[in-house]
């Protein structure tokens, strides 16, 4: 009886240790994802030195309450206002200049009507050049005074003038007036514009620097 009790005893251990060696450990839970790495941040344009690039300036509207046409407008003014205060000074300071140079002035401009002059005397193509060669040693001359007004050049308003002038005299003026004899009036016509046009110029400005206070 104890024998049979004994080996009932054993067989319902051995099953007890048999079924807890059998029953596995749950797994265990999974880990969490791991979250994205945070997005760069942004990086600047660099500039060509090296320096990191400078930021565009925010666009701001006019306060002065115009229209576009209205501020160009004002602009224009403006610098219409610069350039004549601009012509102003430059204008006084070619009359001052001049009016050191007066009496040249006097002497050139008065020889070179003088010259002018002379051939209204022509009636033909044979005059034409008599007075050419009889004028030329006092254009030459005057030529040469001319150019003690203003050496370095730039100072004089009307030097320039009468080198045309004298050129014209020498050249343009006479043969223009021998052709005119032949009939062809155009060139004489065309010569003779330019060369009253310049003595206009000439006539107002040293009657201007004359008149002007030193």
């Amino acid at each position: 009886m104890r024998t049979a009790l004994f080996f009932m005893l054993v067989v319902v251990m051995g099953t007890g240790m048999s079924i807890g060696c059998d029953k596995q450990p749950a797994p265990p839970p999974p880990a969490p994802a791991a979250a994205p790495p945070p997005a760069p941040a942004p990086v600047a344009a660099a500039s060509p030195d090296g320096g990191e690039a400078p930021k565009k300036p925010k666009m701001v509207a006019p306060t002065d309450g115009l229209s576009l046409a209205d501020r160009i407008a004002k602009r224009q003014k403006e610098e219409k206002k610069l350039a004549d205060e601009l012509a102003g000074q430059e204008k006084d300071r070619l009359i001052k200049y001049d009016k050191t140079k007066l009496p040249l002035h006097q002497q050139v401009w008065s020889a070179i009507k003088k010259v002018r002059e002379s051939y209204a005397k022509a009636k033909s193509k044979e005059d034409v050049e008599k007075i050419r060669t009889a004028q030329q040693k006092t254009i030459d001359a005057t030529g040469k005074k001319m150019t003690t007004i203003d050496p370095k050049g730039g100072n004089s308003n009307v030097v320039t003038d009468y080198d045309v002038m004298l050129d014209a005299l020498s050249n343009g003026y006479p043969d223009a007036l021998s052709v005119s004899f032949g009939g062809d009036k155009q060139p004489l016509t065309e010569v003779t514009a330019e060369m009253d046009k310049r003595q206009k110029k000439i006539e107002d400005w040293l009657a201007e620097v004359k008149a002007a206070k030193k």
